[in-house]
């Protein structure tokens, strides 16, 4: 690769340890990913700092870090933890210990306390064309396809290394060639909700793999859907980018997205969609006891969503339901009254974690009902959940009666 002044002096250990090894990092995926420079980056969302996923070494290296006087270079976010740093969720107390060791290192080195997989609704929003360095896959489509800024499907720790050195290797979906669709969805079926969109994105992930899609036929998606289906996309697939022919900004008609390049067509019909349902449902028996919503976490639109569905009626005592958001939509919906209304309903809203990346089967819960694509297909293998897999009046129901399905 060829580095500027700059980075070489950062790569030689001038600016300290921590810039150097990070710069080492970047190095080195630049080598592999054939990069031939360096770009800046406006900014960076770091994802993994559950201790689900960092574990106690990587807290210890996190720490280290912080110790040596690591500091981040451009506006860096945090992505979900392992618990709700505002109550008591009774989760086991040495898990809350090391969760919050983990996330105060990050914030020693200057990075913002977000806790969450959307910062784009707390203000964080990278321009159209912009290069950032975000990991967290449902933060990466989204930010790639709805907002049309430019980010590879980054890891936490490449992140943390765009962070402390500001800079990313230019290759992948930093270049115009790589960002036009590969094949082409015909929707021929009206997507009523969330749900639909997310087994869209679930039904469509399991053909694509790492390519992109174009969607023609989706009309003036709310942004909870695109949200929900940039989501199940990158889950059940690996995509990191899609485009909505007349909706993303990089394709204002299907001739735009494919750039001249020739491609196939598949249709979608209802048929593929009750599949995508089908593929997302793990459970064994219609009895529910843990009902979670927000993954990603929830937007005020959502959290209004589910305080007018339950308002007047009460969870069913042997249900626990979360309702996950961050702490910043959090404050808005305690504004609004509408965390009174789930909270006298028998439910939580919870800020900073998710149930993926969260330990909620710490409590002995075992059949989990959700509106969620990402969180139906990571919580059998991630948490040990069996799922049901609906829109959220169906997920609502569930954590009433205690059971999945019409009444009997």
């Amino acid at each position: 690769m060829i580095l500027t002044d700059e980075e070489k002096r950062m790569l030689e250990g001038e600016f300290g340890e921590p810039v150097q090894k990070a710069m080492e990092m970047l190095v080195a995926i630049g080598d592999i990913y054939g990069a031939e420079r360096m770009i800046p980056v406006k900014s960076a969302h770091i994802a993994g700092l559950s201790l689900k996923t960092h574990g106690t070494a990587g807290m210890e290296w996190a720490e280290e870090m912080a110790r040596n006087g690591a500091k981040v270079k451009v506006p860096t976010t945090l992505n979900v933890i392992g618990l709700d740093r505002s109550r008591d969720l009774g989760l086991p107390v040495d898990w809350c210990a090391n969760q919050l060791r983990i996330e105060r290192a990050y914030e020693c080195m200057g990075c913002y306390g977000t806790s969450s997989c959307v910062p784009y609704y707390s203000g964080f929003i990278p321009r159209l064309g912009e290069h950032i360095s975000w990991a967290e896959s449902s933060a990466v489509v989204f930010t790639n396809s709805v907002l049309g800024a430019r980010d590879n499907r980054e890891g936490g720790p490449s992140a943390w290394a765009s962070a402390l050195t500001g800079r990313t290797p230019c290759y992948g979906l930093h270049l115009d060639e790589n960002r036009k669709g590969d094949l082409l969805f015909k929707i021929e079926v009206d997507l009523r909700d969330i749900a639909d969109y997310g087994a869209l994105g679930s039904y469509v992930g399991r053909i694509v793999g790492t390519k992109i899609p174009v969607f023609e036929g989706i009309v003036n998606p709310s942004l909870e859907e695109l949200v929900y289906l940039g989501a199940a996309l990158a889950s059940s697939g690996a995509v990191a980018m899609f485009h909505v022919a007349g909706v993303t900004p990089e394709a204002q008609s299907v001739s735009d997205a494919f750039g001249g390049r020739p491609y196939d067509t598949v249709v979608i019909t209802a048929k593929e969609i009750e599949e995508g349902k089908e593929k997302l449902t793990s459970a064994r028996e219609r009895k529910v006891d843990y009902v979670a919503i927000g993954c990603p976490h929830c937007s005020i639109g959502q959290i209004r969503e589910v305080a007018e569905l339950i308002a007047g009626k009460k969870v069913n005592e042997n249900v626990t339901l979360w309702v996950h958001t961050s702490a910043a939509i959090k404050g808005l919906a305690g504004q609004l009254g509408y965390i009174r209304i789930i909270e006298e309903a028998g439910g939580v809203v919870t800020q900073d974690l998710c149930t993926v990346l969260g330990n909620p089967e710490a409590l002995g819960v075992k059949t989990l009902a959700t509106n969620s694509a990402k969180m139906a297909f990571y919580a059998p293998g991630s948490n040990g959940l069996g799922v049901w897999y609906g829109s959220v009046r169906q997920c609502i129901e569930a954590a009433i009666n205690g059971y999945w399905g019409p009444t009997v």
